[in-house]
């Protein structure tokens, strides 16, 4: 198993996170809390994640965590598994109970610097991934920042614990995505419903009949494609990383096809 690969699937397959923020009372005109030291101050975020795998996140500046941020923008970022990635992360073999104990499953903490980003490619990936967030997301205390990543730390489960650097993990080799995305999801969602089943009831394993509401993608990357139905998330996971999105159509096209021979 590539760790270093295992590892940003297991990134880009988070939908929420908890952030941790730097939280120094003084900064604050009403005291929040009798307390006169800084202290760490972790809360629920929704996610998304650039090409590149830089997390992004909706912050309103009237919350505590973005004044936090404003005044020292060094966070961390917690991310646990959601969608069972047991070809990166297989089953703990010594489990004398009947049920899957929480801890052997894999979770992440990313470390980075937070900035504020106006770009609005990191707008429609964030809103594709979390339609909901369109309701609020224009308010005008309402910004998006993305997370600069300076180091992670892994526990894969029971004794499987490493440090990454930035570049074990930051996807720098990857050109056409922010230019074809949009297309080729609107392509696909529209014209190839039949293959998206395939994928989700073959390749993923998933119940798709006799389901109304329709598996769609919502976001291609790199390393895989993310998709949605209602509430619930998938993620396919490329067998190695796609550099360029022009491929994009005949990774499709092939996966069909395996799909179809199932």
């Amino acid at each position: 198993m590539n760790i270093n690969y295992a590892t940003r699937q297991l990134i880009r397959s988070s939908t929420r996170g908890y952030m941790s923020t730097n939280f120094d009372p003084k900064k604050f005109k009403n005291k929040k809390i009798n307390l006169k030291d800084n202290f760490p101050y972790s809360t629920f975020t929704l996610t998304a994640f650039d090409y590149n795998i830089s997390p992004l996140v909706l912050l309103s500046k009237l919350s505590e965590h973005t004044t936090n941020v404003l005044n020292n923008n060094l966070v961390s970022l917690m991310l646990c598994e959601e969608q069972k990635l047991y070809q990166h992360f297989p089953k703990f073999k010594n489990n004398p109970f009947n049920y899957e104990d929480p801890m052997s499953r894999p979770r992440v903490t990313l470390i980075g610097k937070l900035r504020m980003t106006k770009k609005l490619n990191v707008k429609d990936r964030f809103l594709l991934r979390h339609p909901t967030s369109k309701l609020y997301s224009g308010f005008s205390d309402m910004n998006f920042y993305k997370l600069d990543i300076v180091g992670a730390h892994l526990v894969g489960g029971f004794a499987s614990v490493k440090w990454f650097t930035r570049n074990d993990l930051i996807c720098n080799e990857y050109s056409n995505f922010e230019k074809f995305e949009t297309d080729i999801i609107s392509h696909m969602n529209d014209c190839h419903q039949e293959s998206i089943d395939l994928y989700v009831s073959k390749l993923l394993k998933v119940k798709t009949s006799n389901v109304k509401e329709k598996w769609k993608i919502i976001g291609i990357d790199p390393d895989g494609f993310d998709l949605r139905r209602k509430e619930r998330t998938l993620r396919y996971c490329f067998d190695r990383s796609i550099k360029d999105a022009k491929k994009l159509r005949g990774v499709f096209i092939k996966l069909h096809k395996t799909a179809s021979g199932f």
